[in-house]
């Protein structure tokens, strides 16, 4: 019986974080993981990476770039673990046997992979395999550990769901064995792309990276997308379909958020006003961040390799426990 809940969660190494990254998902794995109450495991999942990124230099620097930012937005990696997918091959092991519980049905599906189907057909590239059984994959980083808590985004809740659907059929075929992990609920939100888009992204200024200096942060806001329909400083706006406004929900607050949303609409401040003070508060939210990863840096490039190291070693004592289970129970221990 376990004391703590477990919460697992991960973000696959490819390329810089971002503002999105972080309000949507690291600012609440660092409160998960301050509060002393949960056994919280986070990982890099490189290996889910390898469905759309193959330059294999890049992945292990973008393993090692996100390891210092989780740690960064306040992640203890003694409190914490923080581990590399591809540290515990048991989760490998645990992957087929899940997949031998799922059917073609289930995974075709899952939007995530009929998205990626059509994307990656219409440049006529080739659709892998790992894009069709990615989320038995995911349904093994989270039963691994027996996690009974999965903070994600929207997106991926489809995949939460049949990782609950694999729990569920296992136990009933095999016996007792898994948790059926609950969503963690909390605020969803939505970080809008500096383009116009809904979702802050990795394309061109769309995003604010956490390692932008406030010059950087503050040309790429000048750049961004506002009311299309406000064409003269002297035109009243409409906030509501304003993606900086957005933001500013997000990140200013009391009587600075009351000033850009009643001067929008009566054309009381400009946009560009509207912008400056916008890039004032992220450019608070990241000094700290950025400082404390510096600090991170001067200690050496092996740091990052360190805590990979400690802390894929105590996630594979805690899944090969479970695996082991399972193998046991489908009749194919190891001899």
């Amino acid at each position: 019986m376990k004391n703590k809940d477990v919460v697992l969660s991960g973000i696959r190494a490819t390329g810089s974080l971002h503002l999105g990254n972080y309000l949507g998902a690291m600012k609440f794995f660092a409160q998960l993981s301050q509060d002393g109450t949960k056994d919280c495991f986070f990982f890099i999942a490189n290996l889910h990476t390898l469905t759309t990124k193959t330059d294999p230099e890049d992945i292990k620097r973008d393993l090692k770039e996100i390891v210092l930012d989780y740690v960064s937005i306040g992640i203890d990696p003694n409190v914490a673990t923080i581990f590399a997918q591809s540290s515990v091959p048991e989760t490998c092991e645990l992957n087929w046997l899940l997949g031998c519980l799922a059917s073609m049905g289930d995974l075709e599906r899952m939007p995530h992979f009929k998205d990626k189907k059509d994307k990656k057909e219409a440049k006529r590239e080739m659709v892998n395999a790992g894009l069709l059984t990615y989320p038995v994959l995911m349904a093994a980083d989270i039963l691994g550990p027996q996690a009974n808590l999965v903070p994600v985004g929207e997106d991926q809740y489809p995949h939460v769901e049949l990782t609950r659907e694999l729990a569920r059929r296992f136990n009933t075929i095999y016996g007792e064995t898994f948790p059926v992990p609950d969503l963690l609920s909390g605020e969803a939100i939505r970080v809008p792309g500096l383009d116009g888009t809904e979702k802050m992204g990795k394309s061109d200024y769309n995003t604010i990276d956490l390692s932008d200096s406030s010059d950087v942060v503050r040309k790429k806001m000048a750049k961004a997308m506002t009311d299309p329909s406000r064409k003269k400083r002297s035109d009243p706006g409409n906030p509501s379909v304003c993606n900086v406004y957005a933001l500013h929900t997000l990140i200013s607050s009391g009587e600075e958020l009351k000033e850009v949303l009643d001067g929008c609409k009566v054309a009381g401040i400009g946009c560009v006003d509207c912008k400056n003070i916008i890039a004032k508060n992220i450019t608070n939210i990241l000094m700290p961040i950025q400082q404390k990863r510096a600090e991170l840096a001067a200690k050496g490039p092996d740091l990052p390799l360190e805590i990979l190291h400690e802390g894929g070693k105590r996630a594979r004592r805690t899944i090969s426990v479970t695996v082991n289970e399972v193998k046991d129970k489908m009749g194919v221990p190891s001899y």
